[in-house]
């Protein structure tokens, strides 16, 4: 532990809550616009393994998403989606009516910006 006065170095909940409060814009190419997200929370990164269900680990014992359904992964990609867009908020079923491949790109950002880059990296080359 670093010789630092306990009082400065206290985890407040403003600094857990914090986190689901960051914004980016992301550049949708395909409508030639920005959208507003977020980064998902542990609890609903877990909702979204919920629906996958069992997920087999990689060597590193990180969650191999590219050894699930294909149709359980695609509502597992929408549900990130309508979790982590926040500008304009879509839910799930038009998440889908999006342009192909649009739902599985935001759904690789806002899981990389929920910490999951190398797992959200996998998951998309499924679909390339």
């Amino acid at each position: 532990m670093a010789d630092e006065p306990a009082s400065q170095n206290v985890l407040t909940k403003a600094d857990i809550l914090q986190g689901k409060n960051q914004r980016k814009q992301v550049f949708l190419e395909q409508y030639g616009k920005n959208v507003v997200i977020r980064p998902l929370t542990d609890g609903e990164l877990s909702m979204v393994f919920d629906i996958i269900g069992n997920v087999p680990l990689n060597e590193q014992g990180i969650p191999d998403l590219t050894r699930i359904n294909i149709s359980t992964n695609l509502k597992a990609l929408r549900m990130v989606c309508a979790m982590g867009l926040v500008e304009p908020k879509l839910t799930e079923s038009e998440i889908g009516d999006m342009a192909f491949g649009v739902p599985e790109y935001l759904a690789k950002v806002i899981l990389e910006f929920s910490g999951l880059t190398e797992s959200a990296n996998r998951q998309i080359e499924k679909f390339r």
